[in-house]
């Protein structure tokens, strides 16, 4: 098996990383691995899975315990045992496809969610779901998330935490505008996994932003954005001993 690392530059991180590569008998291979190793956090992890979008991934957590990144460190010499026996199960995450037309036209994937901004101006989109018109959406941007994304930004924003095996997306407004001559649905709206969700333009803007995950891209003369959910996946070895509802308590309750 060909793997490659991507790790923090911390000094446990390093640690862990060298521990890995002094034991683990694969092939490193930078360009086409077969499986990456995260060390770090979630953040390390998303990384990764822009990077090296066909791998299987597992993730190594150096710091506070990450919805990716399953496995501590401390378990390490474990982690390594069941590599080399083969001895582990895959789950498989969807991904978030979304369409975007502007000057030109561009498919990217979504682990936990994208965005459409329109700063320092406000962003007016007619929302439609499978082509049926919902509402016009005015205020800062619109957030679309996975159920594993849930628990990301979406839910600093006021979105709802989504059990990660209800296969589903969630639509919420960024700063909603919403008075006695406007308003919008101002709440959370999740839908299953045969929808379509649909933004169009209402005005001209020559320049917006679409996040996907932690990367940027700059938007012109912004058309329209088309989201599906679970066309695609990413593979993952999973651990056992931590369900969803405890990865919700350790991360907000304790």
């Amino acid at each position: 098996m060909r793997y490659w690392i991507m790790s923090k530059t911390d000094d446990l991180s390093k640690r862990v990383k060298e521990r890995i590569i002094e034991k683990l008998p694969f092939r490193k291979d930078k360009i086409n691995p077969d499986l990456v190793i995260t060390i770090g956090g979630d953040g390390t992890f998303l990384r990764a899975c822009h990077h090296y979008p066909n791998a299987l991934f597992l993730g190594i957590h150096t710091g506070h315990l990450g919805f990716y990144a399953n496995f501590n460190y401390k378990d390490i010499d474990k982690v390594i045992d069941f590599l080399i026996k083969g001895a582990y199960n895959i789950s498989k995450i969807p991904l978030l496809s979304c369409e975007v037309t502007d000057n030109s036209f561009n498919k990217y994937y979504a682990l936990n969610e994208i965005t459409l901004v329109a700063l320092p101006r406000t962003l007016i989109v007619d929302a439609y779901i499978n082509e049926n018109f919902l509402e016009e959406i005015r205020g800062t941007g619109v957030c679309i998330s996975t159920p594993s994304g849930s628990t990301a930004y979406n839910k600093s924003i006021g979105g709802a935490i989504i059990d990660h095996s209800i296969l589903s997306m969630q639509l919420v407004e960024i700063a909603g505008i919403n008075s006695n001559s406007f308003s919008t649905l101002g709440s959370p709206l999740v839908l299953g996994a045969d929808n379509e969700i649909t933004l169009e333009a209402a005005s001209l803007y020559k320049k917006l932003y679409l996040t996907v995950d932690n990367q940027c891209y700059e938007l012109n003369n912004f058309k329209s954005l088309k989201c599906k959910i679970g066309e695609t996946h990413i593979k993952v070895i999973k651990t056992e001993n931590i369900n969803f509802l405890d990865r919700v308590k350790r991360a907000f309750l304790k």
